[in-house]
């Protein structure tokens, strides 16, 4: 093998080998960090409107006790985004229970409406979300499939 081409396979091995051990030895995010990360992101896409940002937190399979799927909270999160008022939602207390693939999370959640100068206090939510981890892409992820303790039936009627 000429010299010039055995300079170059060293290269590509410690350059693979490297790769490899950062890899390895990268600390990688608990469950329960991901799933944190993953109610943060969902609270931003309420606040900012973003329908993108709450569906991408949910699973293609979501389905809960009040009959509400996929579809039902996309309706919802574009029926939100039209809307004039703004949100705050504020989690108070929670607990995430993590049997990998699947968790369940208790939240007392608040949300604050502001529509003009009016401010509204919702009464505190009480909601259980179970989560599901889903390949998505080459990867897995956890995404909600299902939640109960909302009121989200009953903002449905308009437009269902």
């Amino acid at each position: 093998m000429p010299r010039g081409r055995r300079t170059l396979t060293l290269i590509v091995l410690v350059v693979c080998g490297s790769l490899l051990g950062w890899w390895l030895l990268t600390p990688r995010p608990t469950d329960q960090e991901l799933i944190q990360e993953l109610v943060a992101r969902a609270e931003h896409g309420v606040e900012t409107k973003s329908v993108e940002e709450i569906m991408s937190c949910v699973s293609e399979e979501y389905r809960d006790a009040s009959g509400l799927s996929r579809r039902d909270i996309w309706r919802l999160a574009m029926n939100w985004a039209r809307s004039a008022e703004q949100a705050e939602v504020v989690i108070g207390s929670y607990d995430v229970e993590v049997d990998s693939p699947r968790a369940t999370g208790w939240f007392g959640v608040t949300v604050h409406l502001q529509a003009g100068e009016q401010r509204l206090r919702l009464p505190e939510m009480q909601l259980t979300v179970q989560f599901e981890k889903e390949r998505r892409g080459w990867r897995k992820v956890w995404l909600v499939t299902s939640m109960s303790g909302h009121d989200l039936e009953a903002m449905t009627e308009d437009y269902m």
